[in-house]
């Protein structure tokens, strides 16, 4: 179809000017979202704003839902609190069901052809900077990203780039650059697309941007903003804590965590620790005495007995792609996800890991027994 330029801008206003209110029905809203696809693939021109207006509209919905008011607000400032709740059920089934028929559209759609994937791959990362990245972490409408990078794995090295860049642009504001650290690390961890190999090559980045950092700025006085330093040593202690089994089980893996050196991260000046999050500082502690990497406790009890006025902590619940919440959708997300594991070979038991700081206790004491020479003497003759 030959759609001439004023026409073009013309309909692009109505496409947005048109688009149903998220109070609108679901039916609605599902009919108008699939007709502006179809018209997308009359005329390819409209792809790109089809796609990044479609994304914006759910992540205000996505928004809303996160930042609704929690269960235990005052009741002064509820007068309604069931119809509260079951207007959020309402909409968060709602994003369910719009999430969930977007990504099956994606699916097929970006599997058309031998340049689908790269023309999805491009609007993706455009609709992830300008309406994902810059706002309040939305809780679901990320999965849409995670998902397309899990059945395209070839290109999940962009994504992964995409991520790193933000973070290594000194001329973005700190919280972008924040941001991009914890997209890059969550999806690390979480999905399964993400081999080995990368997983140590990006720990090894992260690793080699931390050293040069404290090479520059180890003698500056603490007064200074190392927001951004302090993100990335905490996502290196937590790619660490969350797939540590894999490293172990390399051959190279001394040679490697002495790479990775995180004796100088732990111990410089700008202590990195004491803005941890209590909960990845507690499994990293744990794991790092275990193997006798590191002794943090030295400097955790350092810092508690320091006056700490306020400090910037990094909390593990500000990390996107935690868990999907949304069923439809999780239909999609599961086969991809990688859950937290701490396995060891103890009469073929295998100990899945909740995030929960005290499930740690009993893993990291059999764990301690496995790597026990007493224990590694018996498991030899078997």
């Amino acid at each position: 179809a030959v759609v001439s330029t004023q026409s073009t801008g013309y309909i692009q206003q109505r496409i947005v000017g048109n688009f149903p209110h998220k109070s609108k029905p679901l039916k609605e809203c599902q009919a108008y979202i699939l007709n502006i696809l179809r018209l997308s693939e009359l005329v390819p021109s409209y792809f790109n704003d089809v796609i990044m207006i479609i994304i914006e509209k759910l992540v205000k919905i996505d928004v809303d839902i996160s930042n609704s008011p929690p269960e235990n607000t005052d009741d002064l400032f509820l007068f309604d609190k069931d119809s509260l709740r079951a207007s959020e059920a309402e909409t968060s089934e709602k994003l369910d069901v719009l999430l969930s028929d977007f990504i099956l559209y994606m699916k097929e759609n970006s599997s058309s052809s031998d340049t689908a994937p790269s023309l999805w791959c491009k609007v993706l990362l455009l609709s992830f900077n300008s309406h994902i990245l810059k706002a309040h972490i939305p809780s679901n409408v990320p999965f849409v990203m995670f998902y397309f990078f899990n059945i395209h794995p070839d290109l999940r090295t962009v994504f992964l780039d995409y991520f790193w860049s933000v973070f290594a642009d000194k001329n973005q504001p700190a919280v972008i650059r924040v941001s991009g650290m914890i997209y890059l690390t969550s999806f690390v961890n979480r999905s399964a697309s993400v081999s080995k190999a990368d997983f140590h090559n990006i720990m090894m980045v992260i690793s080699n941007w931390c050293q040069s950092y404290i090479e520059n700025n180890d003698t500056l006085t603490v007064k200074c903003n190392h927001t951004v330093f302090y993100a990335a040593c905490q996502s290196l202690f937590y790619m660490f804590c969350y797939r540590h089994k894999e490293i172990f089980c390399s051959s190279g893996y001394k040679l490697f965590l002495d790479k990775i050196d995180f004796y100088s991260i732990v111990y410089c000046k700008l202590n990195p620790l004491r803005h941890c999050s209590p909960y990845i500082l507690g499994m990293f502690n744990k794991l790092t005495s275990l193997y006798e990497i590191v002794t943090c406790q030295v400097v955790i009890e350092r810092n508690s007995r320091m006056l700490l006025s306020s400090i910037q902590q990094f909390s593990n619940e500000d990390y996107p792609f935690k868990q999907c919440l949304l069923k439809s959708l999780c239909r999609f997300i599961e086969p991809c996800f990688r859950d937290m594991e701490c396995s060891t070979e103890i009469g073929f038991r295998k100990y899945k890991i909740s995030e929960n700081f005290e499930d740690w206790d009993h893993v990291i004491s059999d764990v301690s027994i496995a790597l026990s020479p007493d224990f590694q003497s018996m498991s030899v003759g078997k």
